[in-house]
C-alpha cells in the first residue's frame, strides 16, 4: 500500500509539475506577444491610412487616419456630417465643421490614449491585458478597464505577415463598440504640424 501511495503521489507531483511549466511558458509568450506589439508601436514614427469603420448599430463609415507618434493622431470621417478627431498629448478635440464647433475632452479618458503614450505600454497599472490568435493569422490583444480614469476596452489586432496593425475595438462602459479596420497603410512619409491644426470658427 506504501509503494502503491508513493506511485500515485509521483505521479502527482510529475503531472502538476507539467502543468505549472506549460502554464508559464503560456506567460511568457503572451508576455513576448505584447512586448512585440509595444515595440511596434515605438517603432512607428508616422503612418497614414484609409479606413472602414463599423458602429454598434451596423452603420459604416470612411475616411483616412494620421499618427504621428508620440500623441498626434488624426481621424477624418468622409460623408455627411463631416466630422475630425484630432489628438494632442493632452486633449482629444472633436471638430464638427458643419456646426463651426470644435469639443475637447481630456484624451486620458480614452481608451486610444494606450497607443499615443510615450514609452508606450499596453499593460498600464489597473489594467488587464490578454492576448488570443484568432484564424487567419491574427493576433488579438484586449486591454480592458472596467471603471474610473480611461475606462473602457480597447482590441488591438496585428496581421502576422506583415506583423502590423489591422484593426482597433473600442468598446465603452457602455457596451458601444466601434471597429476600425485599416487599409493602404504608408508608414514613414514626413507629417507636417499643419496637418493636425484646428480651425478657428471665430475669425472665420
Amino acid at each position: 500500500m506504501t509503494s502503491m501511495i508513493r506511485h500515485i503521489k509521483c505521479k502527482w507531483h510529475l503531472a502538476a509539475f507539467i502543468f505549472l511549466v506549460l502554464i508559464s511558458e503560456s506567460f511568457a509568450v503572451r508576455a513576448d506577444v505584447v512586448q512585440r506589439v509595444e515595440d511596434w508601436f515605438a517603432n512607428l514614427t508616422t503612418m497614414r491610412a484609409d479606413f472602414t469603420q463599423i458602429a454598434s448599430d451596423g452603420s459604416a463609415s470612411e475616411g483616412q487616419i494620421i499618427m504621428r507618434r508620440p500623441s498626434r493622431l488624426k481621424i477624418t470621417y468622409h460623408g455627411e456630417p463631416a466630422l475630425n478627431l484630432i489628438t494632442t498629448s493632452a486633449w482629444l478635440h472633436v471638430d464638427q465643421p458643419d456646426e463651426r464647433r470644435v469639443n475637447s475632452y481630456p484624451i486620458s479618458e480614452t481608451p486610444l490614449s494606450l497607443i499615443l503614450t510615450d514609452p508606450i505600454s499596453l499593460r498600464p497599472d489597473g489594467f488587464e491585458t490578454t492576448v488570443a490568435s484568432r484564424v487567419g493569422g491574427i493576433t488579438q490583444i484586449v486591454i480592458n478597464k472596467d471603471s474610473g480614469e480611461g475606462a473602457g476596452r480597447l482590441t488591438l489586432e496585428f496581421t502576422d505577415r506583415p506583423f502590423q496593425l489591422r484593426r482597433w475595438i473600442v468598446e465603452d462602459v457602455m457596451g458601444i463598440k466601434t471597429s476600425l479596420t485599416l487599409q493602404n497603410m504608408v508608414f514613414g512619409m514626413p507629417v507636417k504640424n499643419a496637418e493636425f491644426s484646428l480651425p478657428n470658427y471665430l475669425n472665420q
